[in-house]
């Protein structure tokens, strides 16, 4: 359920445009990403017990989860690919790709094939193992909603924690505007590592606990 930075995507969670290590724009952003989010990064939720955030490189594909609070076990589903890179002074940016995947109302594991436009971001500043991506705006098609199989428009906002080089998770923020009007402040979600993005796993990863869901038998 995230909307682009690129004009004209639509979601319907490869790539990337590669970043330019050292140039202003880059340190800038970084700056002002320090600035504006110090709040959040203080009252982020926290990882499971025992684990600290990590600064570990999430370069690659992962199964990434929207669990929202409307349906909690029909998440949306993506093939995330990210890519990470360090300018010359030492600091850490994400750039990611979002490929939306086919679900069939009512279903966590048909069809999940690639549909629409990846949606793509980049200059994601990662601090002490955490980002932010405000994704505004978003449209994702019913193709791709498990949950009424309508379209949906959103506002939205991810907020997450590196876990290790093979999980990534946290929280989601914003409203829902279509087809009806709602919070998504309190959904969820995970991003589990993919040896190979053409075998998903059955079982579905949704939250930092690490709670899973699959379609019944």
């Amino acid at each position: 359920m995230f909307g682009p930075r690129v004009p004209g995507s639509v979601l319907g969670l490869s790539l990337l445009v590669p970043l330019m290590a050292g140039c202003p724009d880059s340190e800038a952003k970084f700056n002002e990403f320090l600035d504006n989010t110090k709040d959040d990064r203080d009252f982020m939720p926290p990882p499971p017990p025992d684990v600290m955030p990590a600064q570990a490189d999430i370069s690659g594909d992962f199964l990434l989860a929207v669990s929202t609070v409307i349906a909690r076990d029909l998440p949306l589903q993506f093939i995330a690919t990210n890519t990470l890179t360090t300018d010359e002074m030492g600091n850490t940016f994400l750039a990611a790709c979002l490929q939306p995947l086919s679900l069939t109302a009512g279903k966590v594991n048909v069809p999940r094939e690639p549909i629409g436009d990846p949606l793509c971001y980049e200059d994601i500043p990662i601090v002490d193992g955490k980002f932010d991506i405000d994704a505004g705006v978003v449209k994702v098609t019913g193709m791709a909603n498990p949950v009424t199989g309508g379209d949906i428009e959103a506002t939205l906002r991810m907020i997450a924690t590196i876990i290790d080089e093979d999980f990534f998770c946290g929280e989601i923020e914003g409203d829902l505007m279509s087809p009806l009007m709602s919070t998504l402040k309190g959904s969820t979600f995970a991003a589990v590592r993919l040896e190979d993005p053409a075998m998903l796993p059955l079982d579905v990863t949704k939250s930092c606990s690490g709670d899973t869901v699959r379609d019944k038998e």
